[in-house]
């Protein structure tokens, strides 16, 4: 009987399938222009289908290719050398390989050539379909348009089908009110250090999460200047942008304590999230608003106030389910909102929150000088200043153990006015919650 090999070929891309006498695996089999050979390289499959599998993915990453046609080329094979080459690189890497998914799931075996309008249509509505809000979907199509971009950047295609972004959704418009920030701030006084440090930074500053958990003290904080460069040096600006912002008062007696390098630290390691901080002191606050809550609404039935009473639990529970939704993001929210609330005039509010005006050079030039955004960091304290009237005046209370690290601040880092820490009078704490109803 003749082998199996011979009754059977599967060919792509200059590529086919074959067996070596006496071995059961198939092999990666192609011609060699330069020897003039025949040169094979096993697959590591004996099952002619699972070898076929093989040989179509070893060829969709690395056969050669130079600006090809799109009606010549998978669009999976794209997708796949992209994410190799560039998508797992990338912190978004997981959000990456995600949406690629739902191109290869959508456009199955499909050419480059058949990405067109009335495909991508189709695909936005699939995608509707399934739920997706329409700011993931412009997220989605985006990076598949990245993939495409890349291959003609990098030479694989002669041209790239046009993938218009469908229109972004509503910004993420959660924010926390006065009550539910004050309540925030209160259960964050009760964390570590480091927690209780970020939060008073995404209050300060309205900074992006990576932008604090990256903050250093090293060419970043200046107090003479009372300046926060959010953006550390050697990293090159992008789409998210860092700028430099007036460093608010209520910030300084945080920052003048922190030693040299990274100012977010847990065990003497840099944080890559803050996540499960965030969600500890949202719970944590979820309870304390129920137990306030518990003390009024009894005094209330008490005093024959039923409606009253049912009045305060329906808020109480409507706040604490709101704390569950509070996210790193949410605080940045939070103080952009309320800064617009107070007058922020929108221009300024961009360039406090990093977002580009388009005018790249001249917001260069304000990297060291930032004092268009006083006015900013005004508002910024008076928001504090009132939220610490909800809370009695306490605040997050100290940040540091001052015998640690008082000896890491030198005093020529320190403003006019500011003291070695043997003499600064750190913030107050607040008094502890006390329930008048037991659970």
């Amino acid at each position: 009987m003749s082998r199996r090999g011979k009754q059977q070929r599967f060919e792509i891309g200059g590529f086919w399938l074959s067996q070596r006498p006496n071995s059961p695996a198939w092999c990666r089999t192609w011609f060699d222009s330069q020897s003039r050979q025949t040169r094979r390289a096993s697959l590591g499959a004996a099952d002619f289908e699972a070898a076929k599998l093989e040989l179509a993915a070893w060829v969709q990453q690395n056969a050669k290719m130079d600006r090809e046609k799109p009606q010549a080329v998978l669009l999976e094979t794209i997708l796949v050398r992209w994410f190799n080459a560039v998508g797992r690189l990338q912190a978004s890497a997981v959000p990456n390989r995600y949406a690629l998914a739902k191109w290869s799931d959508q456009f199955p075996g499909a050419l480059v050539s058949e990405v067109n309008a009335a495909s991508l249509r189709t695909f936005a509505k699939a995608l509707h379909g399934e739920g997706y809000s329409d700011a993931y979907i412009r997220r989605i199509f985006a990076i598949g348009k990245r993939a495409l971009n890349w291959a003609v950047e990098e030479e694989l295609l002669d041209r790239a089908p046009f993938v218009k972004l469908p229109a972004d959704g509503e910004a993420r418009s959660r924010a926390m009110t006065m009550m539910e920030a004050a309540w925030f701030i209160r259960a964050a006084a009760d964390d570590l250090p480091h927690v209780r440090l970020y939060v008073a930074l995404a209050f300060g500053t309205a900074a992006r999460p990576s932008s604090i958990l990256e903050l250093s003290t090293f060419r970043q904080l200046d107090f003479e200047a009372g300046v926060i460069d959010l953006n550390p040096p050697g990293r090159r600006q992008n789409k998210k942008y860092r700028p430099a912002i007036p460093m608010a008062d209520f910030l300084v007696p945080f920052l003048v304590s922190v030693p040299p390098g990274r100012v977010i630290l847990f065990n003497d390691k840099p944080l890559k999230s803050i996540r499960s901080a965030i969600e500890r002191v949202r719970e944590r606050a979820r309870l304390m608003i129920r137990h306030d809550a518990a003390g009024r609404v009894l005094a209330a039935w008490r005093a024959g106030d039923k409606s009253g009473a049912a009045k305060i639990l329906q808020q109480a529970k409507e706040m604490a389910d709101a704390m569950l939704t509070v996210s790193a993001y949410t605080l940045r929210h939070t103080v952009a909102t309320e800064l617009r609330g107070r007058g922020v005039q929108p221009w300024e509010l961009s360039g406090f929150l990093g977002h580009s005006t388009g005018y790249r050079t001249t917001e260069g030039y304000a990297k060291n000088r930032p004092e268009h955004l006083r006015g900013v960091v005004r508002a910024v304290s008076a928001y504090w200043s009132d939220l610490g009237a909800l809370l009695g005046g306490g605040h997050l209370g100290p940040v540091v153990n001052q015998e640690q690290r008082s000896s890491c601040v030198l005093p020529s880092q320190l403003p006019k006015g500011i003291k070695p820490l043997g003499y600064l009078v750190e913030p107050n704490g607040i008094e502890p919650l006390t329930s008048t109803m037991p659970l």
